[in-house]
């Protein structure tokens, strides 16, 4: 789904491959774009525009049945741990999409080389930039609402 969204026009991307037109054409179907939508590194550095290709993403927020990811936020950042150089294009989404379609995820498994699984939470549990509802939604809450998942009491 990266490719679809960063790709120059969606109407040259592959039949299946076409995000806009899957979510107006099927409202019905939740779709949830991976990674921010935005290509992603796994080992430094980032991008030098790491969020040149956020306004693709935004334009999906009109259709009520797409969720974001917010996985592997952290390895866009030209900053060290905490990351603060990320909040103000993730607030962007946030403000679109709402937090109630936004999904954490750390992709740590595909970052390895840039940063570590602790760096990944703590960048979103120490930030002042989250209130402990925003965080709630974004790190479990939707999650919960979108795949319709409750964790188990065992």
């Amino acid at each position: 789904m990266r490719w679809c969204l960063s790709s120059t026009s969606e109407s040259r991307a592959p039949p299946g491959c076409r995000p806009r037109q899957r979510a107006g054409s099927h409202p019905n179907t939740q779709l949830v774009i991976d990674h921010l939508g935005l290509p992603q590194p796994q080992e430094p550095p980032a991008p030098a525009a790491p969020f040149a290709d956020l306004p693709k993403l935004l334009a999906l927020a009109a259709h009520a049945n797409v969720a974001v990811k917010i996985s592997g936020a952290c390895t866009l950042s030209h900053e060290p741990f905490p990351y603060q150089d990320i909040w103000d294009p993730l607030w962007r989404i946030f403000d679109a999409f709402g937090l109630h379609r936004c999904l954490w995820g750390t992709d740590w498994t595909r970052a390895v080389k840039v940063l570590t699984y602790q760096e990944g939470v703590e960048a979103f549990r120490v930030t002042d930039r989250l209130s402990d509802s925003d965080r709630a939604a974004l790190m479990g809450g939707t999650l919960e609402r979108v795949y319709k998942w409750s964790p188990s009491n065992a």
